[in-house]
């Protein structure tokens, strides 16, 4: 199993404002594009948009997404519950992390990182082809990186 965790403040849409004016996502359709192309991988939310709407509607604003399945991360900061989730979903073998702020993890974290600028985060060129490049790797790439 693969799997993407995704921020949505400068990832999916711009960072900045309040979460009820960024409705609908607005670049969930450049995200899709990416993930159409290749085989269905799970997309696993740790933004904090999960600290405000319930699970099922996060899962409903991504319903659109070519994706195996869609979770979300539990409570706490991005990067313990990243790292509890890894811990409960052994089947993940591969991972990358999409996000536009990198300092939230630190050297060493073992998963694949592409960060975003804020301002135009999943449609920077640069980003897509990240992404698509984690995608199109053949072999799981190990959650250790090597």
């Amino acid at each position: 199993m693969r799997a993407i965790f995704i921020d949505f403040d400068g990832v999916v849409h711009p960072a900045g404002g309040p979460v009820s004016a960024c409705l609908p996502i607005e670049w969930l359709s450049d995200l899709d594009d990416i993930l159409s192309a290749h085989p269905p991988v799970r997309i696993v939310v740790h933004s904090s948009w999960r600290l405000t709407y319930p699970h099922e509607e996060i899962r409903e604003f991504l319903s659109g997404l070519s994706a195996l399945e869609i979770d979300i991360v539990g409570p706490g900061e991005k990067l313990q519950a990243i790292t509890a989730y890894l811990s409960a979903h052994p089947e993940i073998e591969s991972g990358l992390v999409i996000d536009d702020e990198p300092s939230e993890f630190p050297a060493g974290f073992p998963l694949q990182m592409v960060v975003c600028d804020p301002a135009i985060g999943i449609t920077c060129p640069r980003v897509k082809s990240q992404v698509t490049a984690w995608l199109s790797h053949k072999k799981p790439i190990p959650l250790d990186g090597e």
